[in-house]
């Protein structure tokens, strides 16, 4: 039987009270320090060394609960238009990973396909001050102790999503503020895609900030068992309600237990 269980609580506490070496893959988007109103209880607005310091903290977790072959998949920003900021975020979290031990493997491109056309241009054809806006998102992949998982069995992704992964160009799209409920609405296609390529079915999957619960649903329809974290009440509620909105749709029978706190 397939285990998804949602765990209500501040994503580092939560990560400290989980036991080492347990998941196969901690694939997740943290947060982007942009001002996005998760609710009272995240502040998405922090100076920025403040917020890598934050980020240190919980990779350092992620990093102690995976597998030694386990593998780390982390979605965020690879260009920003904030004054505040002067580099990369992606490309230094990159270098906050490779601190706590993490080894690279790859960088991957998110193309949301539902994204509209931009128009926000500065300096409409001119070199005065053109804006460099990107729509393309970085997934981040890196890995513990050894990339080569030490167990084997059937995959499971089909042969044009393989190829499409491992192009480095991953095309998903997401849904809408208004349709998920969310205001940073993750894309299931996204998690699909990691999930079948870097996971075996039965594997564990982590998400430290599952938001409505996306990375959870995909495991779930992809028979790998999930702990998804997060901080907001009325997130992990509706994550409880997808999650039994899929079981009773699903081919097979959910057989998880109530956490305290919160969770399926």
């Amino acid at each position: 039987m397939v285990e998804a269980k949602i765990i209500q609580g501040d994503a580092i506490e939560v990560l400290k009270s989980l036991p080492s070496n347990k998941f196969h893959l901690c694939f997740t988007s943290p947060p982007y320090n942009v001002g996005i109103d998760y609710g009272a209880l995240v502040d998405d607005k922090r100076e920025w060394e403040l917020y890598y310091d934050w980020s240190r903290e919980w990779i350092g977790e992620v990093f102690r609960v995976l597998r030694p072959d386990g593998r780390f998949g982390l979605v965020h920003y690879l260009s920003l238009g904030d004054a505040r900021h002067r580099e990369a975020p992606l490309l230094r979290l990159e270098r906050t990973a490779a601190d706590v031990g993490f080894r690279h493997h790859g960088l991957a491109i998110w193309n949301d396909s539902t994204l509209s056309k931009r128009t926000a241009w500065g300096s409409y054809c001119s070199p005065s001050a053109p804006y460099i806006n990107s729509p393309f998102e970085g997934v981040l992949i890196s890995y513990k102790s050894q990339w080569k998982k030490r167990d084997h069995g059937p995959g499971d992704i089909s042969k044009r999503d393989f190829a499409m992964a491992t192009s480095g160009l991953w095309n998903a799209a997401t849904v809408g503020r208004s349709e998920s409920g969310h205001p940073a609405p993750f894309s299931e296609g996204l998690a699909k895609i990691a999930i079948q390529l870097l996971t075996y079915p039965g594997d564990w999957v982590l998400d430290p900030f599952v938001g409505s619960g996306t990375t959870c649903v995909a495991a779930k329809r992809n028979r790998r068992n999930s702990i998804g974290i997060e901080i907001e009440p009325k997130y992990v509620e509706m994550t409880k309600e997808r999650l039994k909105f899929l079981v009773t749709r699903s081919w097979d029978r959910y057989d998880g237990k109530v956490d305290k706190g919160g969770g399926l």
